[in-house]
């Protein structure tokens, strides 16, 4: 018998002629099911696949059905939940209703009352996730991808982004720091056949070389002291999806051995063990570096290179299509306006000034500036002087503008006084206000600390 639609389903009953019984009916009304005899096995399952219904008994072991309900919509929000349940519990599966259930039944299961649920449950599960898929297509012919601009080496860039997510191949992104790469990879999932599946970025950068290792491969149980129990890694926890490596440039040589590896045989070996798992992921790298050069000098390898680079996709600087810079400017006001307010406008010299500067944090940069320059800015638009210093002094501050006989103010002063007022601008909050300036939250502190030493008030 043809499956329908090829539905899957989890089936989760910690008696295991429950789980017989009940599975064979499902399988014999078409449905592909996969089993599981407790609540630990449902959550490993629910990390490596995807399913488009969950049937699941609400009282088990440490895990109850609750938990795999939780676990199920956390990773696939579409998914639909029916909770199977004794007439003693009744109370709390209608509690799991309330938490999100589709339905529940109570033991003894009418299997003729399963099958329509099923149908309704799925039917619901499939309709969203088409709605979805519909949005992300208007989405991308819209250009709301937030991918921003109409500058020809972008255009030029959205159509091979298009082009290339259909194909399920290897793509290196590179581009300087601030470009976009990851919306990029985003960009590329959404529109891949895998977009049902896991996105997962990994910041190479961000981790120690045995960190790395454990974090990908996951470990056995007892593989190193405080091992106690299997776990699995996250190249694991996106089979089926895509993987983007991003700053591949900073991944230690060893793991870029182990990575290559896992390229040419679809495999990975958990540490501690020795038994090869089959995964099928799409990869995606992304970096700053010149990879070429890397490869020169020793510290990338060449192999792997030509594995990553089997399509290059390269983001230009802003500095080079500036001609996108009033788009962006209009996309960031509209993201950071408050809700129910009017939208600020630059004025010309404002927007004069942010065509003038040479942006070598790229379209990053300039989404901070958009940001800062809304949080200080009191009137109905914004001005050149609510703009960062080096922006609205280029190009036009010239030594014989100075008046040497009059006093001015010092560059920690004018440091001071603009942290001051990007705290204002936020309320005071610290988290946010480190953000547009541009440094961690610590030194903010350490700044505002001084200033309280020397007498400045800061709230």
């Amino acid at each position: 018998m043809s499956k329908k639609n090829n539905i899957t389903i989890l089936l989760v009953d910690d008696e295991e002629i429950n789980v017989q019984n009940v599975g064979h009916f499902l399988e014999q009304q078409g449905f592909s099911v996969t089993t599981a005899t407790s609540g630990e096995k449902a959550l490993s399952l629910l990390n490596q696949s995807h399913f488009d219904l969950v049937i699941t008994d609400l009282k088990m072991g440490d895990v109850d059905g609750v938990q795999v309900m939780k676990t199920a919509k956390e990773l696939h929000p579409e998914i639909e939940v029916i909770i199977v349940t004794g007439y003693a519990t009744v109370n709390s599966a209608v509690e799991a209703m309330d938490q999100g259930a589709f339905y529940y039944l109570p033991k003894p299961i009418k299997l003729k009352e399963l099958h329509a649920l099923v149908l309704r449950a799925t039917e619901k599960t499939l309709l969203r996730r088409e709605i979805g898929r519909l949005k992300l297509r208007i989405g991308a012919q819209q250009g709301t991808t937030q991918f921003i601009g109409q500058n020809p080496a972008i255009l030029e860039l959205k159509d091979s982004i298009a082009h290339f997510a259909q194909l399920d191949c290897n793509i290196l992104i590179t581009g300087e720091t601030g470009t976009g790469k990851e919306l990029v990879a985003r960009t590329i999932y959404e529109l891949s056949p895998r977009s049902e599946k896991r996105f997962l970025p990994i910041n190479c950068g961000a981790m120690t070389e045995e960190l790395m290792a454990n974090e990908l491969f996951g470990h056995e149980k007892d593989a190193y002291t405080d091992a106690g129990s299997l776990r699995n890694g996250l190249l694991e926890s996106a089979n089926g999806g895509v993987v983007l490596f991003d700053e591949i440039g900073e991944m230690p040589l060893i793991m870029q051995v182990k990575l290559l590896r896992v390229l040419q045989e679809k495999t990975i070996i958990r540490v501690g063990g020795n038994k090869e798992i089959p995964i099928d992921i799409r990869l995606l790298a992304a970096t700053n570096r010149d990879l070429k050069e890397e490869v020169q000098k020793g510290t990338f390898r060449q192999d792997l290179y030509y594995r990553l680079n089997v399509i290059n996709l390269h983001i230009p600087p802003l500095r080079d299509r500036k001609d996108d810079i009033p788009l962006l400017v209009n996309y960031f006001l509209a993201k950071y306006s408050l809700p129910n307010t009017e939208t600020k406008n630059f004025s010309k010299e404002a927007m004069k000034r942010l065509l003038d500067h040479d942006y070598p944090g790229n379209a990053r940069e300039l989404e901070n500036i958009i940001e800062r320059s809304l949080a200080i800015c009191d009137d109905s638009e914004i001005q050149p002087h609510h703009l960062p210093a080096d922006i609205y002094g280029h190009k036009s501050f010239h030594l014989s503008h100075v008046d040497t006989e009059k006093p001015h103010i010092s560059l920690e002063e004018n440091e001071r006084d603009y942290i001051l007022s990007i705290l204002k601008g936020v309320d005071g909050n610290k988290t946010k206000a480190a953000k547009i300036i541009g440094i961690d939250r610590v030194s903010l502190w350490r700044k505002l600390k001084k200033y309280e030493k020397n007498g400045i008030a800061t709230e």
